[in-house]
């Protein structure tokens, strides 16, 4: 697969991921998005890691969450500067990618497809003191 393929699918994956665990969440956050989930989990109101019924795990790290479908793909989100902003760089969506099972693009080339994709508007540039990193850009 192509890394600018590889780059779309993460954005989609993502979205449909968040937007679940979200669902299955809100009444044990009060939230309506993953900043919610981080939120409730570094107040200690949810568990840090868990496995919902559905069968998706999520793990809080820090200032972001790792989320495991059934099927293994994995999406790995920061909060981004403001809320409900997630962010992601390359490293996470080479993550992704190999949790699909899509080995043959190197962490550059998704860095490529990263800008290229900013430069047209599919994602967006954050600023940022160190690395590049990027958000989903929401249809209007």
């Amino acid at each position: 697969m192509a890394s600018r393929d590889i780059v779309l699918a993460f954005v989609r994956n993502m979205a449909e991921l968040t937007a679940a665990v979200t669902r299955a969440t809100r009444d044990d956050t009060g939230g309506d998005d993953i900043w919610s989930l981080v939120t409730a989990a570094n107040q200690r109101r949810v568990p840090r890691e868990r496995e919902l019924p559905d069968g998706l795990r999520y793990s809080v790290h820090g200032a972001g969450c790792l989320i495991t479908a059934p099927d293994g793909t994995q999406i790995d989100v920061d909060l981004g500067p403001e809320p409900p902003t997630l962010q992601f760089n390359a490293w996470r969506v080479r993550r992704f990618a190999e949790s699909t099972g899509e080995n043959s693009v190197t962490e550059r080339e998704l860095a490529a497809a990263l800008e290229q994709l900013a430069d047209e508007g599919a994602v967006a540039s954050l600023p940022t003191t160190h690395d590049a990193w990027y958000t989903a850009v929401r249809a209007h």
